[in-house]
């Protein structure tokens, strides 16, 4: 016999994209919505302190991530060009 409990899970974020992947900016909303929640029943000055510290952890999140972009790209040209794959490499340099 099985005993089944309740559990409360915290919010989820969904977000779509369309003809693609998610941009830096949906990503890096993701990554802050994660990291820094804002309570309704916190007070208003600590409610825009946490706006102003979220706007500015979205910045510092979404210069990383194109970063990171940037630097897997060039791992990958570089993986391409040593086996040969120029064209390609090339295509994805443009990207």
């Amino acid at each position: 016999m099985f005993n089944l409990g309740s559990a409360t899970v915290g919010s989820v974020n969904i977000m779509t994209s369309e003809k693609g992947g998610l941009t830096n900016e949906q990503i890096a909303d993701l990554a802050v919505d994660k990291i820094a929640g804002i309570s309704d029943e916190a007070p208003p000055h600590v409610k825009q302190q946490a706006k102003l510290f979220k706007e500015q952890l979205k910045g510092v999140l979404y210069h990383y991530l194109l970063l990171a972009r940037r630097e897997e790209r060039g791992t990958i040209i570089q993986a391409l060009r040593s086996s040969g794959q120029k064209e390609t490499a090339e295509y994805i340099r443009r990207l």
